[in-house]
């Protein structure tokens, strides 16, 4: 880029240059993970939900309904970590494996498993996603949401600290 001498070349430049930024599209696997959880994304529910929700709450939230967290199958794409695999030792750590199927937190795993018979593993439901044989005066099941957080709250597993990592 050559810098002009005066104020409008300048301006013209760095417009052009802004320009050309802005035009370049966002790749289409960025955010593939939330939008298949949420069909509904953009949506005016998201913000109703996390209105709800306390700082560490949200935390959570956001954790689980991006993908971007600090479990294993995260951790391991980024490289923070030498294994995708959960110390359960069965599977890559993935959020539908932390809370459906991970064996270390059957324990904790009632209160969430309460919330429905018939929607039983479906990220969709616990996250306040919509899925797309969902209504469309559809809402998110707000006691589902708060089920999940509770859980991952009680499992330690997110929280930000690299001892708690490692154990459980």
């Amino acid at each position: 880029m050559v810098i002009a001498d005066s104020p409008s070349a300048k301006s013209t430049i760095i417009r052009t240059e802004v320009a050309k930024e802005v035009a370049t599209p966002i790749p289409s696997q960025v955010g593939r993970f939330s939008r298949d959880l949420d069909q509904a994304l953009p949506g005016a529910h998201t913000k109703r939900i996390y209105d709800t929700l306390r700082r560490k709450q949200a935390n959570v939230l956001i954790q689980l309904r991006t993908g971007i967290s600090r479990l294993n199958g995260y951790l391991y794409c980024i490289k923070a970590t030498d294994s995708d695999l959960c110390q359960c030792g069965t599977a890559k750590e993935t959020v539908k494996h932390f809370l459906f199927r991970c064996p270390r937190w059957d324990n904790l795993r009632q209160d969430l498993l309460s919330q429905t018979e018939d929607k039983r593993g479906n990220l969709s439901f616990y996250l306040g996603g919509k899925t797309r044989q969902d209504p469309d005066e559809w809402a998110p099941n707000m006691a589902a949401v708060h089920a999940t957080i509770r859980f991952a709250l009680r499992s330690k597993r997110l929280e930000d600290n690299r001892d708690i990592m490692h154990t459980a």
